[in-house]
């Protein structure tokens, strides 16, 4: 992405240039680091730049000049980690091996991100892309890099039961679930109606239900206002006390089960069921062992790429140079105040 064949290539790798020289020549061009024989230029550290902004949201033109100097410089360090991947995978590409097909379906992943080709094209050219043909080599390479930085940790990733038991223990509170009750109900609000005549209603409709001269799911399909339950014959599923509002809550959750009972709530009246509880109780290790094991393997994996990354670094020290004076050049169009 960042290879450049051209006459600058060939001037600044003169072995008669002093430091000054080579620092002036990368100034003139706009070069912010060599890594091994690949430009990094601030435009596409500024374009980076501008890709993180839109992934969090935020407006460049919003960005102070000061930040976006230390965006330059965290984009920067990006592209120069990614780079030395891209170099390191290439040297040794015969870890790897990507089939057609998974690039097929990479290509075809990428397309269903826009409505169509013109739509492709642009966000290609944005990126510097020229050419489906040169998105399919960006995309292998991608996925080699992606398939060779994980055959470099995967030994990290492995999680033994006894590390996601103990995972579990020290978490356990996380898996507690509170007490849980299967309600329906019968509503009548009294927004438009006085507060008595819907009590009324579902006081002669409470004593038809407990005498068995009517069915409670029939009663809530032709009476009940809560239009998502009446037609589920007033069931309102399996809740917890913080998922109901307040006084609904503290009302139902002292009911016994199966006596359906009249209250009242500031939206109106209800006749009111507990058809089954479910105590408190915490959820057995074995049904969430596979949850647990992915969110260790993903912080596992963050902190093994962070290592393998610096490690990366450290170890090609040698292979890449930085000139902070083109970074820190002044943003165009900005004064040091919001851009707004």
């Amino acid at each position: 992405m960042f290879l450049f064949n051209g006459p600058v290539r060939k001037k600044i790798d003169e072995l008669n240039v002093t430091d000054e020289e080579r620092i002036q020549m990368a100034i003139d061009k706009g070069i912010c680091a060599k890594v091994y024989e690949h430009y990094i230029y601030l435009s596409q550290v500024d374009r980076r730049v501008q890709e993180n902004l839109f992934r969090t949201g935020r407006s460049p033109e919003k960005v102070r000049a000061k930040e976006w100097t230390l965006l330059r410089w965290a984009a920067l360090n990006d592209l120069i980690d990614e780079q030395l991947l891209r170099t390191k995978t290439k040297v040794n590409n015969e870890q790897v091996s990507i089939s057609e097909q998974a690039i097929d379906a990479e290509v075809q992943r990428f397309e269903k991100l826009f409505p169509d080709k013109k739509a492709m094209h642009e966000a290609m050219a944005a990126q510097g892309i020229e050419s489906e043909k040169e998105l399919r080599f960006r995309l292998a390479a991608r996925l080699e890099q992606e398939a060779y930085l994980h055959n470099r940790i995967k030994k990290s990733l492995t999680i033994s039961d006894e590390e996601s038991k103990q995972w579990y223990d020290q978490h356990k509170q996380t898996f507690e679930m509170p007490e849980r009750r299967q309600l329906r109900h019968i509503f009548l609000a009294t927004l438009d109606r006085p507060s008595e005549d819907a009590e009324a209603t579902l006081k002669t409709q409470l004593a038809k239900i407990q005498a068995k001269e009517a069915d409670f799911a029939s009663a809530a399909a032709e009476i009940s206002e809560d239009e998502r339950s009446k037609n589920k014959g007033g069931q309102l599923g399996w809740m917890s006390k913080n998922r109901l509002p307040g006084d609904f809550a503290s009302a139902t959750f002292t009911l016994a089960k199966n006596q359906p009972t009249l209250i009242r709530t500031k939206l109106g009246w209800h006749i009111v069921e507990v058809t089954d509880i479910k105590a408190p109780a915490t959820v057995p290790f074995d049904t969430v062992k596979s949850e647990i094991n992915s969110a260790i393997a993903d912080t596992r994996r963050s902190e093994a790429i962070r290592q393998y990354r610096h490690n990366l670094r450290q170890l090609s020290q040698d292979h890449f140079q930085i000139f902070g004076q083109v970074v820190n050049q002044p943003v165009p169009d900005a004064t040091g105040e919001s851009n707004e």
